[in-house]
């Protein structure tokens, strides 16, 4: 049985690590880490998690504990991961795992010296839409590929937020904190790296509410991105070759349909090619919809693999590697946002650069960790 901790007692531990834990085999969570005592009892409570600790020295010293969740803002990971893989502690930390490169870097060097395996929690990577997406897009199916569409749509409630998801410099901001979770995983669909990008951001009450993104791939590709906090909620990919396109509508228990060129989708043909599709995908769609969807899935699917990885001592799929070259994406682009001009990837600051302007600061009702 894996012994599991929790550093941070925030919102992404509490609405979906644990709940997403549930159940699995080969994994127990025993103890809990915040330095907030009303956060760490009331999700130690409810999970009915018998260890609390205030910091994770104590946790170290006291806990009998084989990997640990970081789920604290990304300024304070390399402070907490780093003393975790020198006590050779298997780690889960949530994306990205750094703000800055040189942090990034350490993580992969103390990494390198430790047994522990480290997982970037990238979770959009085992949506079961995105996986069957690049299942398809491996077979060639839809010829030269010529451009992807990404969509991300999460509104946020300003009453309930800490302050770093107000300030990019902190990690917050769909330019960021969402923005980061789809450089990944146009990454993993693709399998290139974009090499120029172009992002303009409008603050709100808080900064980098909206952005839109366009950028260059090393294969050619064309790429675009919209995300937003202000709008009802929804995730699209959309990809385009010289054979046909591939559209996925992560929200829809139905929604991963491939249009070859030809092909109207609102046809009745289209519509009728589709059905044995749309039947197949029935029985899979709703036993993840009674569990919260496939967006709640995912995040059990990680585990899973997590999991996997450490009992048959096998390859995490998401390493810090792929963690750094997500966030590298993300430097970038805030770069470009600044500065409101194109930003070529491996030439952009190895910081995040903070909003030019900022109208954030709204009220708010904090919560410590993620």
């Amino acid at each position: 049985m894996i012994r599991l901790a929790f550093v941070g007692c925030g919102a992404v531990t509490e609405e979906e690590h644990l709940p997403a834990l549930r159940g699995l085999r080969d994994i127990q969570t025993v103890a809990v880490v915040d330095p907030n005592p009303q956060r760490l009892h009331l999700v130690a409570d409810r999970f009915r998690i018998p260890e609390r600790y205030k910091d994770v020295d104590s946790l170290l010293a006291t806990a009998k504990i084989d990997a640990v969740a970081v789920c604290i803002p990304a300024t304070v990971h390399r402070e907490v991961v780093l003393p975790l893989l020198e006590a050779g502690k298997h780690v889960f930390v949530e994306k990205p795992p750094a703000l800055s490169l040189d942090d990034a870097d350490r993580m992969i060097e103390y990494a390198r010296r430790s047994p522990g395996k480290v997982l970037v929690g990238y979770h959009m990577r085992w949506h079961r839409l995105v996986r069957q997406a690049r299942a398809v897009l491996e077979t060639g199916v839809l010829g030269a590929l010529e451009s992807i569409r990404l969509v991300w749509y999460g509104p946020r409630d300003d009453l309930d937020l800490p302050l770093w998801r107000e300030r990019r410099d902190l990690g917050g901001g769909a330019l960021v904190e969402t923005a980061v979770d789809h450089f990944d995983m146009l990454r993993y669909l693709l399998g290139t790296e974009i090499e120029e990008i172009f992002a303009m951001s409008r603050p709100g009450r808080r900064e980098d509410e909206i952005a839109v993104v366009s950028a260059v791939l090393a294969n050619h590709v064309l790429a675009s991105a919209v995300f937003s906090e202000r709008t009802t909620g929804d995730i699209e990919i959309e990809v385009c070759g010289s054979a046909g396109r591939l559209r996925v509508s992560c929200e829809r228990v139905e929604g991963l349909a491939l249009y070859p060129n030809g092909t109207s989708p609102g046809s009745l043909r289209a519509r009728l090619h589709r059905m044995p599709e749309v039947l197949r995908a029935l029985p899979r769609g709703l036993v993840n919809l009674r569990g919260g969807g496939d967006f709640k899935a995912s995040y059990r699917n990680q585990w899973r693999h997590f999991i996997d990885a450490i009992r048959n001592n096998t390859q995490v799929e998401c390493t810090l590697a792929d963690g750094r070259a997500a966030l590298q994406i993300a430097l970038a682009a805030a770069e470009s946002a600044t500065l409101r001009r194109p930003v070529r990837v491996l030439h952009a600051s190895r910081t995040m650069v903070p909003a030019a302007t900022s109208r954030a600061g709204g009220a708010r009702v904090g919560r410590d960790g993620e």
